[in-house]
Formats: structure tokens, C-alpha cells, sequence
């Protein structure tokens, strides 16, 4: 297992973002914040307390904006959140300011699985987990700073790995990955579906 900045995408197989969607995703909750932004300024010109009531909602609300673009940034700018070869796998493990992944080789995967994640009122949500080797899964669980070290215990909990990715917001989907997946790793990866 090596930490790495960036994962290469001239490999055999690549999983991008989907800009598009992403956007949209993220429009409504930006149009939200901007509004609101711009009405509790006029709220602060209107009342002229800038301590008031207007002004805590227009700080929030510029807060959330910004905090949203940063989101957005780190789903469509930082590349690639999975990509593979004969030799080994690349996944992007967060980053919200700066890009993070992992280069894993083959040997260190033990299985690959796709889980289906059921919330309240009919929403789900499709995830692909790495099994590790138990050694590399140590070295992983130190080798992080301490806002990915609690995303991934939280990962773990869930799904029994601690590298998960999404299938939101991709321009392939995990299905075929899987299935492109199959065709480059091991024989001892082992392919499940929760």
C-alpha cells in the first residue's frame, strides 16, 4: 500500500466523475445558500445591525455556500476516484481540500464487493468495498491523518472495509466496474454482492 496524491487515468480501467451530474446534484443546495445569502444582506442594510439577526443567518448561510463549493470541488476536480491495471488498484479515499488515495497492489486485495445501502423512506445508495490483507488494513488504519482515519473506521463499521466508493455522481456504473474488475485482478479476489 502506497498514499498517493493523485490516481492515474491511462490505465486500463478508470472511474471518473461525472461533472454533469455532480453540478446539478449540488445546484439547488448552492442556489439555497447563495439566495439566502444575498436576502440577509439586504436584511443587514434594511435593520443596520450587522450583529443582528440578519447578519448571523448571512455568515451561515455564506459558510454553507462556500463549504458547498468545496464539496463540489473535491467530487468533480480531483480526478479519477478509482482506476486499475494488471498491477494494481487505485482508490481515492477523500480529500477535502487536497486529493487522497491509495495504490494498493493486487496481492494486498483479498475481495471486492458491492453492497446496496437501504435508508429511511425508500432511499439507497450503492457503495464498492475493498477487502483487505490484515496487515495492509493496520498500516491504513495509522496511516492516515485524523478526519480520513475516522471517515474509515466509520467505513469499516458499515461495510467491513475501510475504502469505500460511491456510485453517485460516476460516469460508469459500479456494475460494469465490477465487471471490469474481475477481468484484472487475481485469481484470489474474491467478487460478492450485498
Amino acid at each position: 500500500m502506497q498514499r498517493t496524491s493523485r490516481i492515474p487515468d491511462d490505465v486500463s480501467l478508470v472511474v471518473r466523475p461525472d461533472r454533469r451530474a455532480a453540478t446539478r446534484g449540488q445546484m439547488f443546495t448552492l442556489v439555497t445558500f447563495g439566495v439566502t445569502t444575498v436576502i440577509a444582506v439586504f436584511g443587514v442594510i434594511a435593520t443596520g445591525t450587522p450583529i443582528g439577526v440578519w447578519g448571523v443567518v448571512g455568515v451561515l448561510c455564506l459558510l454553507g455556500f462556500v463549504l458547498e463549493l468545496l464539496g463540489l470541488r473535491a467530487e468533480i476536480a480531483f480526478g479519477p476516484a478509482l482506476a486499475a491495471d494488471d498491477e494494481h488498484v487505485w482508490v481515492r479515499t477523500g480529500g477535502f481540500l487536497r486529493p487522497a488515495s491509495v495504490r494498493l497492489d493486487w496481492s494486498e486485495v483479498q475481495g471486492i464487493a458491492l453492497h446496496t445501502w437501504h435508508g429511511r423512506r425508500k432511499a439507497t445508495a450503492r457503495y464498492l468495498t475493498f477487502g483487505l490483507t490484515d496487515t495492509v488494513s493496520k498500516e491504513l488504519s495509522g496511516a492516515l491523518d485524523g478526519a480520513q482515519d475516522r471517515r474509515m473506521r466509520r467505513l469499516a463499521i458499515t461495510f467491513g472495509s475501510p475504502i469505500a466508493i460511491s456510485e453517485q455522481y460516476k460516469d460508469t456504473s459500479l456494475d460494469e466496474t465490477v465487471r471490469d474488475l474481475r477481468s484484472l485482478a487475481g485469481e484470489h479476489v474474491r467478487f460478492t454482492k450485498n
